[in-house]
Parts: C-alpha cells; sequence; structure tokens
C-alpha cells in the first residue's frame, strides 16, 4: 500500500518535470532525482516482471522434472520386472544353443572319422589303381621291347631274303 503511495507520488512529480523538459525549462536538482526516481522505478517494474517471469518458468520446469522423474522411476520399475523375464530367456537360450553345440560336435566328430575312412579306402584304392597301372606298363614295355625284337627279325629276314 506505501509502495502504491510513492509510486503515485513519483509519477505525479515525474510528469512535472516532464511538462518542464518539453517547455526547454531548467531543471533543478531536486527534478534530476525525481527523474532518477522516475528510472528506478521503472527498472524497478522490469526487475518485478522479470523475477515473476523466472518464478513461472521455474515452476513449470519443477513440473516437468517432477514429471520426469516420476517417468524414469515407473521405467526402472519396468525395466526391473522385465530384466528378470529376460534374465530367463536368455538362459533358456543358451542352454538350446549349448544343447545344439553338442548335438553339432557329435555330427561333426562322426563326419570327420567318416572322412577319415574314406579317405583311408580312397588311398588304399589309389595305391592299388598305382600297382595296375605299373603293372600294366611293365606289361607295355615288355610288348614294346618284343615288338622290337619282331621287327628286327622281319627286317633281318627281308634283307636276307633280298640278297
Amino acid at each position: 500500500m506505501v509502495e502504491s503511495i510513492v509510486a503515485s507520488a513519483i509519477d505525479k512529480a515525474l510528469e512535472t518535470v516532464l511538462r518542464k523538459v518539453s517547455e526547454g525549462k531548467k531543471l533543478s536538482t531536486e527534478d534530476l532525482v525525481v527523474l532518477m526516481l522516475g528510472l528506478f522505478q521503472g527498472i524497478r517494474k522490469d526487475v518485478t516482471e522479470t523475477n515473476k517471469r523466472i518464478d513461472a518458468i521455474n515452476d513449470s520446469l519443477s513440473k516437468r522434472i517432477d514429471a520426469l522423474y516420476d517417468l524414469v522411476g515407473k521405467i526402472y520399475d519396468l525395466m526391473g520386472k522385465n530384466y528378470e523375464a529376460l534374465n530367463r530367456r536368455i538362459d533358456e537360450t543358451n542352454k538350446r544353443i549349448d544343447a545344439i553345440n553338442d548335438s553339432l560336435s557329435k555330427r561333426i566328430d562322426a563326419l570327420y572319422d567318416l572322412v577319415g575312412k574314406n579317405y583311408e579306402a580312397l588311398n588304399r584304392r589309389i595305391e592299388e589303381t598305382n600297382k595296375r597301372i605299373d603293372e600294366t606298363n611293365k606289361r607295355i614295355d615288355n610288348l614294346y621291347d618284343l615288338m622290337g625284337k619282331i621287327y628286327e627279325v622281319l627286317i633281318k629276314g627281308a634283307t636276307t631274303q633280298r640278297q
């Protein structure tokens, strides 16, 4: 209440000083003080309005922060509930992976043994085939030698008959 009376008095004194300025009259020290008081009053109004805006923003932010805390709390609770279910599913999946891994390892070992046996059998057959090829080559060599001898006999026989 006192502030409004003081503000009203300053406003009236300020009007008088501004009238003097518009008329071009010289201002006294008291007039300059009234101008300063008017300036301070304007600044005070601006500061008061700014404080109100800051308070409103602060209240709004506080509400939003509280809402965010509530949301984070709900999410945390939900994650806690789902954590155990997720762990169970991961454990079940790991067990299935282990079972599949064991099964595949056994199958791979069986295939490895089978391939090893087939490899040994194939090597034996290759060795047998190589022996047969060697024998056939020897027979071909013997036939070649025999044909060479027959050729010599025929050529000698033909040359002796001509003579």
